[in-house]
C-alpha cells in the first residue's frame, strides 16, 4: 500500500523538483543580470575579426564600419551604391583600417549567394554579420502601395534570412560568430505611419529570438544581438522631432554607432537605444493599451497630426 503511495507521488515530485530547479535558475539570471548592470561584462575584442555590414554606403551602416576598423577588424562593405560605397572605403583606407566593398542587392538570395563567395575568396570567412539595410516609407496604411510594401519587407526583413542562410554555415562550422540584427523600437511598439516598416522590424525580433533558441539547443557558440533604437537622425525619418528628449530622445548616428560596437563587444542578446528605454517599452506591454498611446501622445515622439493620416474633406483644400 505505502508502496503504492509513494509511486503515485513520484511524478508530482519529480515535477516539484523541476520546477525548484526552474525557479532558482531564473533566480540566479536576475540576479546575475543585476550586477552586471552595475558592473558590466567584459568586452571582447574585435581585433582580426572579418565585419560584413549590409547598408553600409551610409548612415548608422557607414559609421559602424569606421568605428568597428578602428576596434581592428576587416570590414566589408555591401550597398547598392557604388559611389558611397568607394567613398567609405577610403575613408576607412585612409583612417589606417581595412574593407573591401561589393555592390550587392540584399533582396536578392542568389546575389547574396554570389557575392557571399565572392567575399570568402577575397578576404576569407564573415565572423560577424551585420543585417543593417534598411528603408522606411513613413505613409499611413491606404497610401501604401503593394509594391512599397513588398519592398519594404525585402529589405527590411527578407534580406536578413538569405544573409543569415549564407554565412550561418560557416560560423557553425568554426563554432565561432556573432549576428547582429538592427531592429527598432518600432519592432517593440507600434508607430503612426510606420505600419509596414513596424512591421519588418517586429519580424526581424522574431527571428532573433527564434534563432537563438535554436542555436542554443545546438549547443553553438554563435552569438546573436538585437538592436531596437528609437528613431535615429539618418534622414530616413525627415525632421524628427520629441518633446521629452531627456526621456524619448532622437538618437545621433554616432552615439548608436558606438552604443552598437559596445553591444557587440559585451555579446549582448537585445538592446535598446538609449538602454534605459527599455523597462519602458517592456512596461508598455502588460499595462492596457491605452496607457501605451496615453505616453506617446505625451511625448509627442515623432508623431504626425491627425490631419497627416485622417482622409481629406472633399471641401479640404
Amino acid at each position: 500500500m505505502e508502496m503504492h503511495v509513494l509511486d503515485s507521488l513520484k511524478p508530482a515530485l519529480e515535477f516539484s523538483r523541476e520546477l525548484l530547479r526552474f525557479l532558482l535558475k531564473v533566480i540566479y539570471i536576475i540576479a546575475r543580470e543585476s550586477v552586471l548592470i552595475i558592473l558590466p561584462k567584459k568586452k571582447k575584442s574585435l581585433s582580426g575579426e572579418v565585419v560584413l555590414i549590409t547598408g553600409s554606403a551610409q548612415g548608422i551602416g557607414r559609421q559602424l564600419a569606421l568605428n568597428l576598423a578602428r576596434e581592428g577588424a576587416k570590414i566589408v562593405l555591401w550597398d547598392i551604391n557604388e559611389d558611397k560605397l568607394k567613398n567609405v572605403a577610403k575613408e576607412i583606407s585612409d583612417d589606417g583600417g581595412r574593407a573591401e566593398w561589393f555592390v550587392c542587392d540584399v533582396t536578392s538570395e542568389s546575389d547574396v549567394n554570389a557575392k557571399a563567395r565572392l567575399v570568402e575568396q577575397k578576404v576569407g570567412e564573415v565572423t560577424i554579420l551585420i543585417n543593417n539595410a534598411g528603408i522606411m516609407q513613413n505613409l499611413p496604411m491606404l497610401e501604401l502601395s503593394s509594391t512599397g510594401i513588398k519592398k519594404t519587407m525585402e529589405v527590411n526583413l527578407l534580406a536578413h534570412f538569405w544573409t543569415i542562410r549564407a554565412f550561418l554555415p560557416s560560423m557553425e562550422k568554426n563554432n565561432h560568430g556573432h549576428i547582429v540584427g538592427i531592429s527598432s523600437c518600432a519592432g517593440l511598439v507600434g508607430h503612426v505611419n510606420q505600419i509596414d516598416y513596424s512591421a519588418s522590424k517586429h519580424g526581424v525580433v522574431g527571428l532573433m529570438e527564434a534563432l537563438s533558441e535554436e542555436l542554443r539547443l545546438k549547443k553553438s557558440n554563435v552569438k546573436l544581438t538585437t538592436i531596437c533604437p528609437l528613431t535615429v537622425n539618418t534622414g530616413m525619418n525627415q525632421n524628427p522631432i520629441t518633446r521629452c528628449s531627456w526621456m524619448m530622445p532622437i538618437v545621433g548616428v554616432e552615439d548608436a554607432a558606438h552604443q552598437i560596437v559596445d553591444a557587440i563587444k559585451r555579446e549582448d542578446f537585445i538592446v535598446t537605444l538609449p538602454r534605459r528605454i527599455r523597462f519602458s517599452l517592456s512596461l508598455a506591454r502588460i499595462l492596457p493599451h491605452q496607457v501605451l498611446s496615453e505616453f506617446l501622445d505625451f511625448t509627442d515622439y515623432c508623431r504626425v497630426k491627425n490631419s497627416d493620416i485622417l482622409p481629406k474633406k472633399e471641401n479640404d483644400s
